[in-house]
């Protein structure tokens, strides 16, 4: 039986984000360890499985097959390259990876990706690494790549992630505003945008962040799923990225029992949080409504959940014994 190196990473989608890198365009002795983004948005369990095997006594390469389809992926390459040069690895190397979201439409596919590139690897190879560190390789790797801007926060932390400093482990700050029970994320994409092209102006840059940065602030003053897809809204409405056909899938989810929705970061996709017990109604409304555009349904990583609800003195007394 061959062995293999495997790792899952969940998808990182993004909401809204401030991008903190005009200080670095044309500067070659930046720290990409200090440059990145502010932002916020959702680490969903639909997310990316990574296989690996080395066969030491090929020539060195690098052959990636995602979805059984493509083949050219930049930040896995990038990824195991980085792998190579730290470890030492000789021969070629082979990267299996199955991604359960939509590539280049804002779900983080490429972090996730590269991620479990780092971490597969260093599981075969026996060393071992901690996820700080798997976080710091892909931060860089994605800089490299131009393919996100601090995406690898979220798998710091499970549910609604914000990230509140921009960089890598140990100098970014990662925080979390707590999710209601049962409820899941629906997105509707229409089709990609490759983040590599979408920030390459100077004064486009210095636009988003002055307006990501308001609305983060907006966000903080009053930390609430609802208030945080309000604002993310607004910003993509501010920011100039709701295209028409998301002005489409935001008409259709004003209409919907949903506690929010908001614009992939960057993607031409729209995404909402629903409770289970609406679920079924919403994705009838949506499959009907757009029964060509790719729909997706994923549940969110967390390890606690809030609610509001009223109990009983009995029930408060029973909880503590």
């Amino acid at each position: 039986m061959e062995r293999y190196g495997y790792a899952y990473f969940p998808s990182a989608l993004s909401s809204i984000f401030s991008p903190k890198i005009k200080s670095t365009m044309n500067n070659s002795e930046v720290r990409l360890d200090r440059i990145g983004a502010r932002g916020g948005g959702f680490s969903l369990v639909n997310g990316s499985e990574t296989w690996v095997k080395i066969y030491p006594d090929d020539e060195d390469g690098v052959d990636v097959l995602v979805n059984g389809s493509i083949r050219e992926f930049p930040p896995s390459i990038e990824a195991v390259e980085e792998m190579r040069r730290r470890y030492g690895i000789r021969g070629r190397i082979e990267v299996r990876h199955k991604i359960h979201v939509p590539i280049s439409t804002g779900f983080g596919s490429s972090a996730s990706s590269a991620a479990g590139v780092i971490l597969a690897l260093s599981t075969l190879l026996g060393r071992g690494i901690t996820l700080n560190e798997v976080i710091r390789i892909t931060h860089e790797v994605e800089l490299r790549c131009r393919t996100g801007l601090n995406s690898e926060a979220g798998f710091v932390s499970g549910g609604l992630v914000l990230v509140l400093r921009e960089g890598a482990p140990p100098r970014s700050i990662v925080d979390n505003i707590p999710l209601p029970p049962n409820v899941k994320l629906v997105a509707l994409i229409s089709r990609p945008i490759e983040t590599s092209r979408s920030l390459t102006e100077l004064s486009k840059i210095e636009y988003i962040e002055e307006i990501g940065d308001k609305y983060l602030s907006m966000i903080l003053k009053r930390p609430t799923v609802e208030n945080f897809l309000k604002y993310a809204r607004e910003f993509a409405y501010e920011a100039g990225f709701v295209s028409n056909g998301v002005e489409e899938f935001f008409e259709v989810f004003e209409k919907l029992p949903l506690i929010g929705y908001a614009q992939n970061m960057l993607g031409e996709a729209a995404h909402g949080l629903a409770y289970d017990k609406d679920l079924e109604c919403i994705l009838k409304e949506l499959r009907e409504t757009f029964p060509e555009k790719k729909l997706i349904v994923s549940d969110i990583t967390s390890i606690y959940s809030v609610s509001s609800k009223s109990f009983s003195v009995i029930e408060l007394k029973q909880s503590r014994t």
